[in-house]
């Protein structure tokens, strides 16, 4: 299996088809610093997926990709385009920080705060780098459960690719991505455009289909004015068009978008121990509900300037320390049969932020590394955080391959700027305790027991007669703790590669002693995967999500309800024909099971994609 899960403590260790014979611990990651940083010097636990692993596997979307790794269960309301909810050790989607090549992508504007991934087009991805446990040290609000980046393709190589995809319910995708190297830099360019007529939002999938349309365009130049400076720039944008249901199946009204732009320019200085990286970024964005007796509309907009210096005192220790400001605006306009709400809000933010990293050889019988972040946040809404991370690696010396880690941290979730509008008092940010304990040997088994205690949890109360929810930080506090599992093994030079992940908590309950919405209590996925031939590939992947409980929304007051356990199979299939041209074919939910992943959602049934790629 290409996608490599790594513990990071032992990623130095441990070798992967994603990479080849490349030593993992000489992988550059950039979310766990803010900086590019070779895995060998974080304690963290990440996970590392390549376009490749992606084509390999037939995910279609970035959602179907966290579904599939170890501490990650993945809800939507409906199919392609529709909203979707990320849960990582039992914590919500607004406490993972998403990046896109390093820029936030919080939506303040949204209930939630979380990001939308539904509409991030999945084939103009080079890779993405998860990070699980805490890390609002480095990165702030909204990063308690770990982060996300999202690192789009273009590179220092001259390449040019035109992809073609066709599948179920009358799918189209096409798309481009060129790079051009100069003396003075390089350009990348890409768009990418996808229809598909989808599958009913609302139960039974069969009812009238909510389409979804995609657009994804960006741009990207690197400018190398000497030795020692490089500009960079880029330009993006992820427009999606969607059918929704609202509370009928056969709704052919109901429709709505998201357009979210981003801009970025970057200047590094690097001179020997010394790299310094100033950003400045824009992210705007525009959504609209449109239904037969309600429009909901907002446009939102974060700024954000930072200043990231690190320097080396040695091969073996490092001192990264930073700063940044950032400035969040919503504007909101609900209009329904029981008025019209308009809503306008905004908060600064500015932080200061260090990480100090120490690796000590042959201390007690294994090569130690120690790492210590601290950040101090000041917002002008509520009261100042001050958050930290400490985490210890050891990789044995005599007996190669076994590891250990045990990172601690805490972390915090500022409230989003629709829950400040709609509180009848001032809201405090949620704040995490939390750590996690790993162990292991190679890929061939890898243990992680993690906890986390959430502090002053926002939550919210239905007013059936004003038809207004209220927001309100809850007194008590929501702990959940688990275990995840994790083994890959390769079976000599037959081609049959072996592995599974699972995914137990022991304690997921919400701030009303209640078992957490939609969290199953047991997860996983387990996977064969066949590499024969030059370059070509068979694979099977099974998924399993436990039962949960929901909650029915289609009348008041709502009722509890739980949601059965289900299993999904996956095939694949991949082939290279030389160099240049490669076809992949997918066929989803072979068994054609039927479940829901929120109570009265449609969940895609029995589905076939293939694609080709032609490099030149």
């Amino acid at each position: 299996m290409k996608k490599t899960t790594l513990s990071i403590f032992t990623a130095s260790l441990l070798l992967s088809p994603a990479f080849g014979a490349q030593d993992l611990g000489e992988v550059v990651v950039t979310s766990s610093s803010k900086l590019p940083q070779k895995i060998k010097d974080t304690t963290q636990n990440v996970t590392i997926v390549t376009a490749e692993d992606i084509q390999e596997k037939g995910y279609q979307s970035v959602p179907e990709v966290l579904s599939h790794t170890a501490g990650f269960v993945v809800t939507s309301n409906g199919g392609a385009g529709q909203t979707t909810s990320v849960f990582v050790r039992g914590l919500k989607s607004d406490n993972l920080l998403v990046l896109l090549d390093g820029v936030p992508l919080t939506d303040y504007t949204q209930p939630s705060a979380a990001a939308a991934l539904e509409h991030i087009s999945i084939d103009s991805i080079k890779k993405i780098e998860i990070i699980k446990g805490g890390q609002s040290g480095i990165w702030g609000a909204g990063a308690a459960a770990g982060t996300i980046n999202i690192i789009t393709k273009g590179g220092s190589k001259d390449s040019a690719t035109i992809s073609l995809k066709a599948g179920s319910h009358s799918t189209k995708d096409a798309g481009f991505d060129v790079s051009k190297n100069f003396k003075a830099g390089s350009l990348s360019l890409g768009v990418h455009w996808l229809d598909t007529d989808g599958i009913s939002a609302l139960a039974a999938r069969n009812a009238e289909k909510d389409g979804y349309k995609n657009l994804n365009y960006y741009l990207k130049g690197k400018f190398n004015i000497n030795t020692n400076n490089e500009a960079s720039i880029f330009v993006r944008r992820d427009y999606g068009k969607f059918d929704y249901d609202n509370g009928n199946a056969n709704d052919k009204i109901s429709h709505g978008k998201s357009d979210q732009k981003l801009y970025g320019i970057d200047y590094k200085y690097t001179n020997n121990a010394l790299s310094v990286d100033a950003k400045v970024s824009q992210r705007k964005i525009d959504r609209s509900y449109i239904g037969a007796n309600s429009t909901y509309n907002t446009t939102g907009k974060s700024t954000q300037a930072s200043l990231t210096a690190d320097y080396k005192f040695s091969d073996k220790n490092s001192l990264t320390v930073g700063a940044e400001h950032t400035i969040n605006r919503a504007d909101t306009l609900s209009v329904s049969s029981f008025g019209t709400t308009p809503n306008k809000a905004k908060f600064k933010n500015s932080a200061l932020f260090a990480s100090y990293t120490q690796r000590v050889n042959s201390l007690l019988g294994a090569d130690t590394t120690f790492n210590l972040v601290a950040r101090y946040d000041d917002f002008d809404k509520f009261k100042n955080k001050t958050t930290y991370r400490f985490g210890i690696k050891r990789e044995c010396k005599i007996v190669k391959g076994l590891h250990s880690a045990a990172n601690v941290y805490t972390g915090y979730k500022a409230p989003s700027l629709y829950q400040f509008s709609n509180a009848s008092a001032e809201l405090k940010p949620e704040s995490t305790q939390g750590f996690d304990i790993s162990m292991g040997y190679k890929k061939y088994i890898n243990f992680t027991y993690f906890s986390n205690k959430i502090k002053d949890k926002i939550t919210s109360s239905y007013n059936p007669t004003t038809h207004k929810t209220n927001y309100f930080n809850a007194g008590d506090g929501v702990k959940t703790t688990g275990l995840e599992v994790s083994s890959e093994y390769a079976f000599g030079d037959s081609g049959f590669v072996l592995g599974a992940n699972w995914t137990h908590m022991f304690k997921y309950k919400d701030n009303k002693g209640k078992k957490a919405q939609r969290i199953p209590q047991n997860s996983g996925s387990i996977y064969l995967d066949y590499y024969f031939g030059e370059a070509s590939h068979i694979g099977v992947i099974a998924n399993y999500v436990g039962k949960r409980r929901d909650v029915d929304y289609s009348g008041f007051p709502f009722k509890d309800v739980t949601l059965k356990s289900y299993t999904t199979v996956d095939l694949t299939y991949n082939t290279s024909i030389n160099n240049n041209f490669k076809f992949n074919a997918t066929i989803k939910n072979v068994l054609d099971k039927k479940y829901e992943t929120v109570k009265g959602y449609s969940t895609e049934g029995r589905s076939f994609y293939a694609n080709v790629e032609y490099k030149f």
